[in-house]
């Protein structure tokens, strides 16, 4: 049976904000003034996060994930498909995660499954390929009519696989992207194609069509508790309703962590990174206050039925991840996991047993931390935190998922 995969996640925030950025601008995202940006002071900047990167994969984490925003201090990673090119040249086992190409902002999506398919090659087959339909920033940003972005992402999705696994020319007659010429060179080396991951927030169309496909669901969001059980046992549900079944690498979710050599070491050495992050890099995002240009009604676009649950289930004015206040409320959320390794280990122990997923993606750089700090983090954790919970997790994936245990790789690696 396969242990727990633990990935590092960077998202490459912007760490040179002012210190009254908070007090003077409205938000963080598509409007906040790029005039911000300290062309002195961030040069060499994505070097030492690529470095982090490569960092992680000398330490054993099983995978390094990438993503994709535009116009904000949240995620300076415009193109991840540039960074990840990068970190084929630098790394030499971990598997690379682009989650995701946000395959509606491309004109069209053979581009897509071309650089993938580089990159598969240019890392011997360590891609593992996300496609998403973007945010509620990118209704704005780019100007994507969000109703329509769901059909048209799906639609760009299933070309990009054929174009991966049938033999070429072949033409496309698709209502968004209808191709005389689909040739694909170069293949992928992972066959039939590289590992699909698929991000969603519990939309039940979304369990759907990644049930149908046979791909993997991440389920995006930063606060864990009763929500995830719930998204990984509607998950479950719907594999079975398609006649397939639910197993730890079906699903992914997100977390942050900071480790050092005692509780009260570990808050006082992260603390002013985690507060740029959840102040600064979340306002706009996940913050009640400023304005927020990531989500409204109708953006993004949410099937009428997921809407009805949402509002049935909301808790209007409720504080959200960047409103706490305190650590206690910090640890509450579940959300940035803070202490010594033993402490560390157990509070994410405590959610993978619960949540019963295999992919934990973990954020170690957050707001303006700096690199030594980020490393050392690193360190303790792949050396002190990452050994137990490889090891409870196959025992505790065996009991729970026999099925899963006949194979290996198994079936989430489609």
């Amino acid at each position: 049976m396969y242990p727990v995969q633990l990935f590092c996640w960077h998202f490459m925030a912007y760490p040179y904000l002012p210190p009254d950025f908070d007090e003077k601008y409205e938000t963080g995202w598509v409007t906040v003034p790029n005039s911000l940006w300290d062309s002195e002071r961030s040069k060499g900047l994505y070097q030492e996060y690529i470095d982090q990167l490569v960092y992680a994969d000398e330490l054993g984490f099983d995978g390094l994930v990438l993503n994709e925003h535009h116009q904000n201090i949240y995620g300076l990673m415009s193109s991840p498909n540039l960074i990840a090119a990068a970190l084929t040249q630098k790394t030499v086992r971990s598997k690379i995660v682009v989650l995701g190409n946000l395959l509606p902002l491309q004109l069209n999506p053979l581009r897509t499954a071309e650089e993938y398919a580089m990159l598969d090659n240019m890392s011997n087959g360590r891609i593992i390929a996300g496609f998403a339909p973007g945010g509620g920033q990118e209704t704005f940003n780019y100007n994507v009519p969000s109703v329509a972005a769901r059909r048209q992402f799906w639609e760009a999705a299933d070309l990009i696989v054929r174009a991966w696994t049938e033999d070429g020319p072949f033409n496309h007659e698709g209502r968004f992207y209808p191709l005389r010429y689909v040739n694909t060179w170069p293949k992928p080396i992972q066959k039939p194609h590289p590992p699909i991951w698929i991000p969603g927030s519990r939309s039940a169309s979304t369990f759907v069509e990644v049930a149908r496909r046979g791909y993997s669901y991440f389920f995006s969001s930063r606060s864990h508790g009763a929500e995830t059980d719930k998204a990984q046992k509607q998950f479950a549900k719907v594999l079975e309703d398609h006649g397939d079944h639910y197993e730890p690498r079906r699903m992914g979710i997100l977390m942050s962590a900071f480790v050092s050599e005692t509780d009260r070491q570990a808050r006082e050495e992260c603390e002013e990174g985690v507060w740029y992050f959840l102040k600064n890099c979340l306002k706009g995002h996940l913050r009640r206050e400023g304005r927020q240009l990531t989500i409204g009604p109708g953006i993004p676009y949410t099937p009428a039925p997921a809407w009805k649950e949402y509002l049935e289930h909301s808790q209007p004015g409720r504080k959200l991840l960047g409103d706490v206040e305190n650590w206690d409320e910090l640890d509450a959320s579940q959300s940035i996991i803070v202490g010594s390794a033993e402490t560390v280990t157990q509070r994410i122990w405590d959610i993978i047993e619960k949540s019963q997923v295999g992919n934990l993606l973990i954020q170690f750089h957050l707001g303006n931390m700096p690199p030594e700090l980020v490393r050392k983090s690193m360190h303790l954790f792949a050396t002190r935190v990452a050994p137990s919970l490889r090891e409870r997790s196959v025992k505790l994936f065996a009991k729970n998922f026999p099925a899963a245990a006949d194979s290996a790789e198994g079936r989430a690696t489609r």
